[in-house]
């Protein structure tokens, strides 16, 4: 828990939220605070909540094929979504629902959980696989950035002197597309030591594109490009999925920590990997 918050301000507006955030001042935006309650820093902070800036906005248009989540819509009410439950047949909600306890996810924001991810992250693995748009506010302008391209190097020092407004979630091709998370953790209310991600998009089987991320390796999310081509063009199978859980681990940067070994991730990301696919194929062949 933070010991010395030396400020605590309400803006009215994103500009005025903006204005307010000063980097020499260790000022922090803020919306449910879960991630900085982790935090056990004694430095001076200021905290900007942007909790009364109206991004709780949670749209599902069917007719254009696009999800619009408020910056701070919580976990928990993103996954309680009618619509958003039969959203590629429930991945959305029900890898949501795989973070922590109720009272996290009832507290977390999916702005919160982008902006100083940790590496165990569930929402950035889950995210990585789905057709993600981050809309920002920075330097007095409203941006746009893919969510492939959000944790860029280049890019961090920009994501963290901005106010996430929204994700945007394109489901064109939902009819065609199956996903599926998977997560090892000691407990039920244990953050993950390796959790995966995986989406395809088929034509009558055959994969027109796959999307693989890995997280908690014990590094953030990436996405596994080596295994994602090799199952473009190829037919849904077992023994098909067995191959990509073959080839995941040596397609991954994989290390130890207090949690595991670096080894014990390349036998989940290989297990997991299989399972993750053989379980789309079992979906798509119904």
């Amino acid at each position: 828990m933070l010991k010395q918050v030396t400020d605590y301000h309400y803006p009215g507006s994103l500009e005025e939220a903006a204005s307010l955030h000063d980097r020499e001042s260790r000022s922090f935006f803020i919306a449910g605070g879960t991630a900085l309650a982790l935090s056990d820093s004694k430095r001076p902070v200021e905290l900007i909540d942007v909790g009364g800036l109206g991004l709780d906005e949670l749209e599902l248009d069917e007719e254009a094929g696009k999800i619009e989540i408020g910056a701070t819509t919580s976990i928990q009410n993103v996954i309680e979504h009618e619509g958003i439950k039969s959203v590629l047949n429930g991945f959305l909600s029900e890898s949501l629902e795989e973070i922590g306890s109720y009272p996290i996810r009832n507290a977390g924001t999916l702005g919160g959980s982008l902006v100083h991810p940790f590496p165990w992250s569930d929402v950035v693995t889950i995210l990585s696989v789905l057709d993600t748009e981050v809309t920002y506010f920075h330097d007095g302008e409203r941006k746009t950035r893919d969510f492939s391209r959000l944790y860029e190097r280049d890019f961090r020092s920009e994501l963290n002197d901005s106010v996430i407004e929204k994700l945007s979630i394109d489901l064109e091709n939902e009819t065609r597309t199956a996903a599926s998370f998977h997560k090892f953790n000691r407990s039920e209310f244990d953050v993950a030591a390796l959790n995966l991600a995986c989406r395809i998009t088929h034509n009558q089987g055959e994969i027109v594109e796959a999307r693989l991320a890995v997280g908690a390796r014990p590094m953030l999310a990436e996405r596994v490009k080596e295994v994602e081509e090799e199952l473009a063009g190829e037919e849904l199978g077992s023994e098909l999925a067995r191959q990509a859980g073959n080839m995941a681990p040596e397609s991954l940067e994989l290390g130890d920590d207090k949690k595991i070994s670096g080894d014990y991730r390349e036998t989940l990301a290989e297990k997991m990997t299989t399972d993750a696919i053989k379980g789309i194929y079992q979906e798509v062949s119904k």
